[in-house]
């Protein structure tokens, strides 16, 4: 999981319980992790001292968020389930005080518009503004007959609504294994006028849409135009034959048949993470699309290889389009109408388009996020280097502790001036290596440090052995 979710927590229980609660949370972690001999190889992950367990801009594993929430539940003394139930609550109310409000609110005007808005969100904050490579959830909306998520309902479009899980289970897609699960989402009654007045802001504008297709219905475009005008979009039926594609995508797959080649063949889905079907793209139509290009059919141009240029082949290798599915020719095809950011500049959008406004506003938030990036490494290194600092201090202590009494090394170590005693009995051993200075004109340095170590060692022994202190002075000759 993203950082921000770690950090939310840790603002919920610094909130809610008290900076000692969080700090008996880590602890809790970090006792699971140490008893624990299957998650001994993950311990340097996931013990979370103090400081490294939220930071915004680092990917958790799964296993680690779902450790640190069964450690809240325990310390606090609540079920794992009302603490999610806490979270989810708390969750849109930290989103909303660190500057993402406007944002929320400016993604639809009902409820059932927000939660099939939320995949672009995420897609969204995941791979422009924070840069990960995270797999968010997919979101799609289906109206019931007598219903219209909680937080959000009531703090942005002052709804009370009831949810409940209807349906949990487990699908296969590829080789990964996704979990589906479907939620009812009632109204509650006693918001029925801002229901109403919604809804009538939806019929309002269904109608006025319902007019401009009246007015346009009589003209059409020639299908060469269109794909002019739409280089990167492809057209294709409920069994995934292309129809038509737009030049840009002609001209990289000229052995496209229509009717033969398949979405599949020259396309590869990378968001939303469903399978690859008509009733699939269906249901999520309301998603943002992520296709990358293939390039195996391109292979077969008629062009020989040593005739396409490099450039070609990087920009086919990196190519990757966004954008939204249309039902055309009575629900019977979906048309792919691109938004590729290619080869665009800000001088390309009009003075008067609010598009110019977003992206100085993205490049302007991407830049704090950048900021808060280096400030964590630079806090991580400053821990580093004080953990280190603290050991070598540590070490010094030990040693200092062994050459003289502890109350000497005591008064030396805050920096005190240890005054002279006398006592009334002493033992002292002085030792020395006789002729040392000829044993090291008869024989080699190597020899010379072997027989030094050989008899400290053996010194240290006996001294540790008795209990006394070791003081070295240079000999005055």
């Amino acid at each position: 999981m993203f950082g921000w979710v770690h950090e939310s927590f840790r603002q919920l229980v610094n909130r809610k319980y008290g900076r000692e609660t969080w700090l008996k949370i880590l602890l809790k972690i970090y006792i699971l992790n140490k008893n624990n001999f299957f998650l001994n190889s993950y311990r340097e992950i996931a013990k979370f001292e103090e400081g490294t367990e939220s930071e915004i801009g680092k990917y958790y594993r799964d296993e680690e968020s779902f450790r640190l929430v069964s450690a809240m539940g325990s310390v606090i003394g609540i079920p794992v389930e009302e603490v999610w139930e806490a979270y989810g609550g708390f969750l849109i109310q930290f989103t909303m005080e660190t500057g993402w409000n406007e944002l929320l609110r400016a993604l639809s005007p009902d409820l059932e518009g927000f939660l099939d808005t939320l995949d672009s969100l995420h897609y969204f904050i995941d791979h422009v503004v924070y840069r990960t490579k995270l797999k968010g959830p997919a979101f799609r909306c289906e109206a019931q007959p007598d219903g219209v998520i909680r937080e959000v309902a009531r703090r942005i479009y002052e709804t009370e609504v009831i949810m409940k899980v209807q349906e949990r289970k487990q699908e296969h897609v590829d080789s990964l294994i996704t979990e589906h699960v479907v939620f009812v989402i009632n109204q509650v009654e006693n918001s029925l006028a801002a229901f109403r007045s919604i809804a009538s802001r939806t019929v309002s504008s269904s109608t006025i849409s319902s007019e401009f297709t009246n007015v346009c219905s009589n003209y059409y475009t020639k299908i060469d135009d269109f794909c002019k005008a739409f280089p990167h979009h492809f057209c294709f039926d409920k069994e995934l034959r292309i129809e038509h594609v737009g030049i840009y995508i002609r001209r990289l797959f000229p052995l496209i048949q229509r009717g033969e080649t398949r979405v599949e063949d020259i396309l590869e889905l990378v968001h939303p993470e469903i399978p690859l079907s008509f009733d699939s793209i269906m249901a999520f139509r309301n998603s943002l699309f992520v296709f990358r290009l293939r390039d195996e059919l391109s292979q077969g141009s008629s062009k020989p290889s040593s005739c396409r240029s490099d450039e070609v082949k990087s920009q086919q290798m990196a190519i990757t389009i966004k954008g939204s599915m249309h039902l055309v020719a009575e629900n019977k095809y979906m048309v792919y109408i691109e938004l590729i950011e290619r080869n665009l500049f800000l001088s390309d959008i009009q003075r008067h388009d609010s598009t110019r406004d977003l992206i100085m506003l993205n490049q302007s938030r991407m830049s704090q996020v950048e900021l808060n990036r280096n400030l964590e490494e630079t806090t991580r290194n400053l821990k580093c280097m004080a953990n280190a600092l603290k050991t070598e201090k540590q070490r010094t202590d030990e040693l200092l502790c062994e050459l003289m009494p502890p109350s000497v090394a005591e008064s030396l170590r805050q920096g005190n001036t240890v005054e002279a005693s006398e006592f009334p009995e002493a033992t002292i051993l002085f030792t020395d290596i006789v002729t040392f200075t000829n044993i090291c004109s008869l024989c080699t340095p190597y020899d010379v440090v072997n027989l030094l170590n050989d008899l400290y060692q053996r010194f240290d022994r006996i001294v540790g052995i008795h209990d006394v202190y070791k003081v070295e002075t240079i000999v005055i000759a």
